[in-house]
């Protein structure tokens, strides 16, 4: 008993990071809808979405359906591949966002004086 309340606990304190990225992602995309915002929130979400399924769905599966290590290994991989997709869309549209907001300050840097050295 006292084990499946940890490992339920630590299940949800895995998945705690996952869901306040995509709550930023949430909030990003509804102040601007742009490309950048959309793979944020696309790279997020399923990326919260294979966090539950690593913490939650996988080892239900293993204890309820008596899952072969065979099949356990092909869940997996299928999923480190989504996974990939989705750290690729996230980390485009992070370096999408950080290419705008650096072409954007460097405007404004151009009103300031230059500092001596």
């Amino acid at each position: 008993m006292e084990s499946s309340f940890m490992s339920a606990l630590f299940g949800f304190v895995s998945i705690i990071p996952s869901i306040i990225v995509f709550i930023a992602s949430c909030y990003y995309i509804s102040k601007n809808v742009k490309p950048d915002s959309i793979l944020l929130i696309i790279g997020s979400g399923l990326s919260l979405l294979l966090t539950i399924f690593y913490s939650f769905l996988m080892p239900y599966f293993m204890r309820s359906w008596a899952i072969s290590v065979n099949d356990t290994s092909s869940y997996y991989t299928i999923a480190g591949i989504i996974s990939f997709i989705a750290g690729i869309c996230f980390a485009i549209g992070l370096f999408m966002l950080i290419n705008t907001t650096v072409n954007t300050n460097k405007g404004l840097s151009n009103q300031f004086p230059q500092n001596f050295k």
